[in-house]
Parts: structure tokens; C-alpha cells; sequence
């Protein structure tokens, strides 16, 4: 018994003592796995995800594509998956780093897409959020500017080439114009660094390009994401060096010349002037072109002078150069680019230069803290003549009568009308005597620490320093437009100083607890200062003309100005976001963010957002739908603001003012803005995401409504306040439309391959509230702004003026004129409007026989309501095929260039005819069937009537690139020793299908306010366009 006692204590011990050993066993039969995971082309895959097969744990990868997976078991499966790739399976057996390379799956999704402040799984993507490939898009669309390639590509941006001027940038809006003081367009983010513009960047560089456009995406960037939100990703470098070359040479051409009279046809039509007109004053006729001079005109003995061409250039030379050198280790990778562009306009002596520079640097110190530097910088120059709306070269050398040439016998300029002998500055003049110089130079310092805390949990603090340096200069010699319009020679220069601090300090947690649980949480606290310094000096009466304003002392120290500000804002925000994932079907997304800014009164506010979606396709009643392969639905409500002021308008101001005895005066100029809070932008949006055939073929589509509230707005005040106007958040408008974008590859195979894709935006955007008694607002400045009225209930850009009936007709003249009580009062129309037949005949709405404010309305919107973008890319073997169609529909253009033509503007003095073709259908008592009035003089003129005579239909649609291009076999690369070398050739708007009669309708598009105007629109070129990619 007692043997049998001590034997069942010593099974008992030894079981007590393995169970001891238990844990210990198991702890040293589990590991610490660590990797990276890559393409195939190198490049590390960020987000993607690493889970042990059969539980619940699991990680994504890092921004460098590394990940840490702890706890786990020998001989378990490691599944690595990344939507858009093929899912890998790795059996564990020991704790050696791995190296995983996912090969890409053509036919499923992008995964991870760059949101606001990180990344995340496209699957998760609760917001409206568009993006492309840049390399593709440069490759269809050959631009030194990413921007002309992004143009109808992605649903919801509306990119605009608004100028011909190389100097201008592409006008870009997200979902339409939501601020009146501050709409400056999307923010752009660079690598997570706020700020930059596209120009500084090469187009080769860049990796990825994702537009946020709904409140929801938009919001975690608050103030500075009202207007959307652009974010560039660069390439990461791969381990192996590469050196990559792009050039192109452009030759730019004018696509389109005004419909101009001839010499001889010219001559002729002044000569009918001299007779009608004067004929219909009860005076002697005039003959400005006797019979031999227009016999020579005929014959081509005198050839004139065709001032239009004189001022063009056809063709501009335009030219680019990139290069790029890539490469790094495990431990350090390094970009480095250059670039060089040079474009003239296809105006005389308007050229620009570019230079930008780019030193990326990515460290890994330790495997918790990665390390970064990026550098970046661009030196642009621009030159140009007056291209100004009163007296600019192109309305100048447009109407300017083709009979006579720009210089007298001595070699002077003739700057009088050849018919009127009044004075103007020739076209010529302002074309060849322009000297100014506009320099721009930006260089900007980021850095960032990134800390990997724990498992999940990453910590990033980031600064970013830009400096500034604005240089420009204008001499005005004796025989330039300043000296003939004032008498005095003039110099100016202008320097602007900018330093911009924003440090950026963001806490991440991202963790896949397993495939039913995922969240993605965000803080971010931000800091954001800028000072500027500008100084500006304006010297008169220059004593060394051919100086300028290289020596600004040597002139008239009493007709002398100068005058400097320093202007210093700064803003604090903080933000917090969270995703979650739901058994990769529901997805929830909330954020709220704070931001406090120096330039208003009410210092902070408060921007909140969410968003849902569900992706139905994971759902067990969709499983049977092998044609469908996604079919997801979101919908999101968010706040954004903006502080869409200047500095310092909270308080009042007074400005200097020079008295004619030399003294200075001080003038109020501006109430104090002392109870202005920031902007509100409200927005929904409903969206669908679906996909069929394996992913050949995809829709996305969003519906939205924007309301933007309490703007920032100059309302008009009475008289006797002391000033015209005051500040306060007033107005409203909303924004509500439909985007889609529809991809589809038709064809796919080895030889040949066919995508192609439609991108459709349709946006309705009107002025919901004008705090006025009227209801309608005067926008301030000159020319175009004096055509346009912002009107309660009524779309941006509205045109106001009078109601064009045509020409008066005999019978219409003699008829009896009826008031506004139907009562005839026994005078003819033409006794109370003191008109005679073919004169202009406008509506008078009120029936007081005169033409007054009461009898103004709309007369045409230069906003459009649908636009739309369509490329198609084929792929034969080694060829490569491009073309690009865009349209723009539902929108009006003030022809004010047309109107010029007929001297109806005041501030536009032109001869008593211009060669406008046109002017050949004018009436006659031979031609009456027609709406163009005749040389009749008029008693009660109508020169400076803004009326719907000079409103046209714009719409257009325009083939706005064709590409083909060839790449060398990669067979013969190989043996060569490079990656690949493709030579193209490209036509840009090489055809376009429009109505308008002016030049371009797209550059009358540049200016949201004031769109669909042209007044001197410097019309965009046809570009032939030469290049080659080069890789090794």
C-alpha cells in the first residue's frame, strides 16, 4: 500500500513539474517575425497585410513596407495579402527576416490609397477620393506641367488651361467655387508636407496622385481643405541605382487667327464709313482711301501690315529636360532631380524659364526610428508685354486697321489712328519696347522622425521651412505705353520676402486584430507661422532711360514712391480620426478638427466629419454574382472651413496719399473687420463604387451638395458711412452636382491592348444669399468684374446688361411709340428714342421711352454645368497610341474683344472702324436682314452698354492631345544595357469643335468669378510636340 502511495506521489510530482515547463516550452516554440514586402519592380508595399493563418493575429506594413509580427507559432502559415496582387502563404519555421515579393493581379483593386495625414486600405475608403497614375497620364499627355496631363481625367477636378501665357498656371476647382474672398483652389500636399505647387516638381517623379473632394476626406486638413485637397506622392527609390532621362521640344503655333479683313477689303469698308456715317449726320462725305491707294491694295503694290502676326510667334520653341537618379540599400534610399524648362508664348517677347531641384533622402537609423529629408526648390523667370485689358497688345494688334504700318519714315512710331488721326500707342510699341523681368525663387526643408512606438502605434513629427524670394522689375523708356499715356519715363521694382514654418506632429495607430476587425486611429497637432516682407520702389522721369530700374535714384526724387508692409499670420489645429472596419463589409469613419488663426477676430472654430460605408459584395447573398467583382456604397457628411482673408483685415486702415504740394495725407481706406469668424463649408455626398468582369470594367459614381455659409463678403455701404463697402460673413453659396468615372478595358492581351476612360462632372453652382436690399452684388475691380453680378438664386458668373432686340428697321422706326400704359402718345419709336434705322435696338422693359438700369437683367453665365473628359490608350506590341478629348457645356461668353471691335467700350478707344469681317454684313438700306447695326450715327449713344449682342454659346469640345509613341524591344534594352527607351511625337488641341467666334473659349475659363469673359483672353497654342524616355 505504501509502494503504491509513493509511486502515485512521484507520477503526481513529475506531472506537476512538466506543467511548470508548459509555458516555457511553448514561449521558446513561438517567434518574432520581421520582413518587408515588395513588388515586383522593387518598390515596398505600404499597408499590406501579414496575418497568421487560423487567429487572430495579424499586421499591416509600414510606410517603408517593413513589418514586426510577434507571438508566433513555429510551423504556422503566414498569409501575405495586398488587394491588387496575388496573396502569398509562408510556412514559419524560424525567425530569419523575410523578403516577400507580391506579384501584381491586373484584375483586382489598388489597395492603399494616401489619405490625409496617412494611408489607408482602399477596401476601408469611406470618402470621395479620385486618383491616377501619373505615368500613364504624362505618357498620353507629354506636359512639363503634371496638371496638363491630369485635365479630364478624375471625376469631380475641373482643370482649366485659362492662359496661353506660359507664365500662368492651369486653373484647377474641386466640385466648383466655394468662397468668394478666398478661393485659391485645392491645397496641395506633397509627401505628406503641406504645400508646393506642381510646377516644382517633375512629372517623372511622381508615384501617385489622389484628389479628396468631399467634406468627409477633406475636413482632417480643416481651413487649408476647403477648396479640396491634392496629394502627390514621389517615387520611393528601389535598392538597385537607376537613371532615368525625359526631354521633349515642343513647337507651339497659333491655333486659331481673328477673321480679319484684307488691306484692299479694309480700305474699302473705311471709305463706306467715311460715306454712311457722315451721310446719316446730314455731313459731307469722307474718302480716307483714294482710288490708286486702293488699287495698289488690290494688286498687293502696298501689302499693309498684318499687326496680329507681327506680335506672334508662329512658331513658339518650347523646351524640357528631366533627369532623375534613384537609388539605396536596406538601410538608405536617395532621389535626386533636375529639370529645366523653357517655353515662349506665341506672343512676342513672353517666355518663360524653370529650374527645380529635388534631394530625397529616406534613413532607417534603427528598426524603431526611420528617418527623412527632403529638399526641394524652383527658379522661375518670366517675361511678357502688356497684355492688359485697357490697351493690351492683343485687342491692340486685333483691331488695329491694317492699312497702315507701325513706323513713320524716320522710324518712329506712328502712334496715332491712321483714319481718326487720335493718339494711341501702337501694338508694336507695346510688344518691342516691353523690359520687365518677373523672377520666383522657392526653396523648401522638410524633415521627418518617424517613431514605431509599439506594435501599431507610430509617432511622426515633421518640419517644413519655406523660403521665398519674389524679384521683379518693369522700365518704362520714352517710347514705351507708360511714357506715351503720362509723358514720363518710368521704373519699378518689387521684392518679396516669404519664411513659412509648419511643423506637424502625428500619432498613428493601425491594428488588424484579424480579418473581421480592423481600426486606424489618427492625432495630429499643428503649427503654421509665415512672415513676408515686401518693398516696392516706382521712380518717374528717369534721367538714364536705358537704366531702368537698375538705377531707380537717378529720376524726379518729387514724382518718386515707395512703400513696404511686413505681414505676419500664424494658426494652430489639432485633429482626431478614427476607421473601423467591420468583417470587411461595414466601414466607419469620424474625425473632428480644430483650427485658431490670427487673421480673424473669432479665433477658432470647429470642423467635424463622418462617413460610412458598405461594401456589399462580402455579403453571403452576393456570392453567386461571378460578374460582379465590387459594389461598394459610402456616404459622408462633413465641415470644413476658411479663413479666406488677407492679415490684418480685422482692423482698420489708413494709407499714405501724396499732396500736390509734396506733403502726405493720410486716408481711411478701410473699416476695422472686427467681428469676422471663419467661412463654413458643409457638404454630402453619396457614392458608389462597382466593378464588373473581374475589374475590366469599373464605375464610380458620387452625387454631392455643398453649402458653403457665412462668406467672407464686401457688402456695399451707404454713403454717408464713410466708405464703399465693409466686410462681414454674409453671402452664401451652394454647389450640388453629379460626378462619374467609367474605366474599361476593352481588350487585353499580350499584342494588343485597349483601355479607355470617360470622367462626366456636372455641377450647378448659384449665390443662395446676398445680404443686400437688392439681392445682388457689384464685384469690385474693372473690366471683366463690371459685366458680372452676383445675384441671389442665380449661377457664378453671371452676366448683367441689357436685352439686344437687333437693328431698327424703317417701319419699326415710324411706328407709334407705346408706353407703359399701352396708351399711344403720338410720337413715332423714333422721335422718343432719337433713332434712326440701323441703329441698335435694346429692349425697354419699363416702356419710359430711354434706355436706363431698369431695363437691365441677365444677359448670360460663364459657368459651365457639364464637363467632361474621355482618353483612350492602345497598345500594340511596341506602340503606344494616345488620344484625349475634352468638353465643356451650359455656359455663356462675354465676347468683350468683339465688342471692342465695334468702339462700344468706353475705356477702349479705337479707330472709327476696325477690319472686324464682320462689319461687311452691317445693315444697309441693301442689307436689313441682319443683326449687325449699320454706319448710322446715333443721338443718344449706346457706347458702353453691356448687352446679350456680344453674348455667345461657349461650349466646345476640343481633341486636346494625340500621342503615339514606340519602345524599343525589351529584348534589344536588355542587350543594350538599359531599362527602356520609347521615342513619341504628340499634336496638342489640334482640333476644336466650337461656336465661339473668338480665338479660344477655354481661356476665358481662367477666372472662377469672373469665367466665360473675353476680354484679351490670351488664346492657348497648337502644340507639335517631339520627346524620348530614357531609362538605364
Amino acid at each position: 500500500m505504501f509502494e503504491t502511495h509513493k509511486l502515485f506521489c512521484r507520477r503526481c510530482y513529475l506531472i506537476l513539474l512538466l506543467l511548470c515547463f508548459v509555458p516555457t516550452l511553448y514561449a521558446q516554440s513561438n517567434l518574432s517575425i520581421s520582413g518587408s514586402v515588395k513588388d515586383e519592380s522593387g518598390l515596398e508595399i505600404i499597408g499590406a497585410s501579414i496575418a497568421v493563418k487560423g487567429t487572430t493575429k495579424g499586421a499591416l506594413t509600414d510606410l517603408d513596407g517593413q513589418f514586426t509580427l510577434g507571438d508566433v507559432p513555429v510551423n504556422s502559415t503566414l498569409v501575405i495579402s495586398y488587394i491588387g496582387y496575388i496573396s502569398q502563404h509562408i510556412k514559419v519555421t524560424n525567425a530569419s527576416p523575410l523578403k516577400i515579393t507580391l506579384k501584381e493581379d491586373v484584375y483586382t483593386l489598388d489597395d492603399v490609397v494616401v489619405v490625409g495625414y496617412g494611408v489607408q486600405r482602399k477596401s476601408d475608403l469611406t470618402g470621395a477620393v479620385s486618383s491616377i497614375k501619373p505615368g500613364d497620364a504624362i505618357k498620353s499627355v507629354p506636359s512639363g506641367n503634371i496638371s496638363d496631363a491630369m485635365q479630364g481625367k478624375m471625376s469631380g477636378l475641373t482643370v482649366v488651361s485659362g492662359s496661353g501665357d506660359p507664365s500662368k498656371n492651369n486653373t484647377m476647382r474641386i466640385r466648383g467655387m466655394g468662397s468668394i474672398s478666398g478661393d485659391e483652389g485645392p491645397l496641395l500636399v506633397i509627401d505628406g508636407f503641406i504645400g508646393g505647387q506642381l510646377q516644382a516638381l517633375n512629372p517623372s517623379d511622381i508615384e501617385s496622385i489622389e484628389v479628396l473632394k468631399d467634406a468627409s476626406a477633406t475636413a482632417v486638413y480643416g481651413s487649408r481643405g476647403a477648396n479640396g485637397v491634392i496629394l502627390v506622392t514621389t517615387k520611393s527609390p528601389k535598392e538597385k541605382m537607376s537613371v532615368s532621362f525625359n526631354s521633349f521640344l515642343s513647337l507651339n503655333t497659333i491655333a486659331k487667327k481673328p477673321d480679319t479683313l484684307s488691306p484692299y477689303e479694309f480700305a474699302k469698308l473705311a471709305n463706306a464709313y467715311g460715306t454712311e456715317y457722315f451721310s446719316s449726320k446730314g455731313e459731307p462725305t469722307k474718302t480716307y482711301f483714294s482710288a490708286e491707294e486702293l488699287e495698289d491694295f488690290r494688286t498687293g503694290a502696298n501689302k499693309g501690315y498684318d499687326y496680329f502676326d507681327a506680335i506672334t510667334n508662329d512658331p513658339a520653341v518650347a523646351q524640357n529636360y528631366e533627369l532623375s537618379i534613384a537609388g539605396g540599400t536596406d538601410k538608405i534610399s536617395v532621389l535626386a532631380s533636375t529639370r529645366y524648362n523653357k517655353t515662349e508664348g506665341i506672343i512676342k517677347n513672353n517666355s518663360k524659364e524653370l529650374y527645380n531641384y529635388r534631394l530625397k533622402t529616406d534613413l532607417k537609423i534603427k528598426s524603431w526610428l526611420d528617418a527623412g529629408v527632403n529638399i526641394f526648390g524652383r527658379y522661375t523667370s518670366h517675361t511678357g508685354p502688356r497684355m492688359a485689358q485697357y490697351n493690351g497688345a492683343l485687342v491692340g494688334a486685333i483691331h488695329y486697321p491694317v492699312t497702315s504700318g507701325p513706323y513713320d519714315e524716320e522710324g518712329e512710331y506712328i502712334n496715332r489712328y491712321p483714319l481718326s488721326n487720335s493718339p494711341v500707342i501702337n501694338p508694336m510699341a507695346l510688344v518691342n519696347e516691353s523690359d520687365n523681368k518677373m523672377t520666383y525663387q522657392h526653396n523648401q526643408i522638410q524633415g521627418y522622425l518617424n517613431f514605431k512606438i509599439v506594435d501599431g502605434l507610430t509617432f511622426r513629427s515633421q518640419l517644413g521651412i519655406s523660403l521665398t524670394n519674389e524679384h521683379n522689375t518693369e522700365s518704362f523708356n520714352s517710347k514705351s505705353y507708360e511714357a506715351f499715356a503720362n509723358g514720363l519715363t518710368k521704373a519699378t521694382a518689387y521684392s518679396n520676402k516669404g519664411t513659412v514654418f509648419l511643423n506637424t506632429n502625428t500619432l498613428n495607430y493601425v491594428k488588424e486584430f484579424n480579418e473581421n476587425h480592423r481600426v486606424n486611429l489618427t492625432g495630429v497637432f499643428e503649427q503654421y507661422s509665415s512672415k513676408i516682407y515686401w518693398h516696392r520702389t516706382t521712380a518717374r522721369n528717369l534721367q538714364f532711360e536705358e537704366l531702368g530700374a537698375n538705377a531707380l535714384g537717378w529720376a524726379d526724387s518729387n514724382k518718386s514712391e515707395a512703400s513696404s508692409e511686413n505681414i505676419v499670420s500664424t494658426m494652430q489645429s489639432w485633429m482626431i480620426r478614427a476607421n473601423y472596419a467591420l468583417l470587411n463589409r461595414y466601414m466607419f469613419t469620424a474625425s473632428i478638427r480644430g483650427d485658431g488663426t490670427s487673421r480673424l477676430a473669432k479665433k477658432w472654430d470647429y470642423f467635424p466629419s463622418m462617413s460610412v460605408a458598405w461594401d456589399v459584395m462580402q455579403e453571403k447573398f452576393m456570392s453567386n454574382a461571378n460578374w460582379l467583382n465590387q459594389l461598394k456604397l459610402r456616404f459622408g457628411y462633413g465641415v470644413v472651413g476658411n479663413q479666406a482673408i488677407a492679415p490684418y483685415q480685422m482692423y482698420s486702415q489708413i494709407s499714405p496719399r501724396p499732396t500736390p504740394t509734396g506733403g502726405t495725407t493720410y486716408v481711411f481706406t478701410r473699416p476695422a473687420g472686427d467681428n469676422l469668424g471663419w467661412e463654413r463649408n458643409e457638404q454630402l455626398n453619396f457614392g458608389a463604387d462597382v466593378g464588373f468582369w473581374g475589374g475590366r470594367f469599373t464605375v464610380n459614381l458620387d452625387f454631392y451638395k455643398r453649402a458653403s455659409k457665412k462668406l467672407l463678403l464686401e457688402l456695399q455701404q451707404p454713403v454717408h458711412m464713410g466708405y464703399k463697402s465693409k466686410m462681414f460673413n454674409a453671402g452664401e453659396i451652394e454647389n450640388k452636382g453629379v460626378e462619374a468615372t467609367f474605366s474599361l478595358d476593352p481588350i487585353v492581351n499580350p499584342n494588343f491592348s485597349w483601355n479607355t476612360n470617360l470622367s462626366l462632372n456636372y455641377n450647378q453652382g448659384k449665390f443662395t444669399k446676398i445680404p443686400t436690399r437688392e439681392k445682388f452684388q457689384l464685384l469690385s475691380g474693372e473690366y471683366e468684374a463690371s459685366i458680372v453680378r452676383m445675384i441671389e438664386g442665380e449661377k457664378i458668373s453671371t452676366f448683367w446688361g441689357y436685352n439686344y432686340l437687333g437693328v431698327w428697321q424703317p417701319d419699326q422706326v415710324n411706328a407709334p411709340f407705346i408706353g407703359a400704359d399701352g396708351v399711344e402718345t403720338g410720337k413715332t419709336n423714333g422721335e422718343v428714342y432719337g433713332v434712326v434705322a440701323g441703329n441698335p435696338r435694346y429692349e425697354d422693359k419699363n416702356k419710359n421711352g430711354k434706355y436706363d438700369k431698369d431695363d437691365q437683367g441677365i444677359i448670360g453665365s460663364g459657368q459651365p454645368t457639364f464637363n467632361w473628359g474621355w482618353s483612350n490608350t492602345f497598345e500594340y506590341k511596341n506602340f503606344d497610341l494616345s488620344i484625349m478629348i475634352i468638353g465643356f457645356h451650359g455656359f455663356d461668353i462675354y465676347n468683350a474683344t468683339r465688342q471692342i471691335g465695334y468702339n462700344l467700350l468706353p475705356s477702349q478707344s479705337k479707330d472709327v472702324v476696325t477690319p472686324m469681317a464682320e462689319l461687311k454684313n452691317r445693315w444697309t438700306p441693301e442689307n436689313m436682314n441682319t443683326d449687325i447695326p449699320g454706319f448710322m450715327a446715333e443721338k443718344n449713344s449706346t457706347k458702353g452698354f453691356y448687352s446679350n449682342r456680344f453674348t455667345e454659346k461657349g461650349d466646345f469640345v476640343r481633341v486636346k492631345s494625340i500621342t503615339l509613341g514606340y519602345s524599343l524591344p525589351k529584348t534589344v534594352c536588355a542587350k543594350a544595357g538599359i531599362n527602356n527607351l520609347r521615342f513619341y511625337a504628340s499634336v496638342k488641341n489640334p482640333f476644336t469643335i466650337t461656336k465661339y467666334k473668338g480665338l479660344d473659349p477655354e481661356a476665358t475659363l481662367g477666372s472662377p468669378l469672373t469665367q466665360g469673359i473675353d476680354w484679351g483672353a490670351y488664346p492657348n497654342s497648337r502644340d507639335y510636340i517631339f520627346g524620348l524616355n530614357f531609362s538605364f
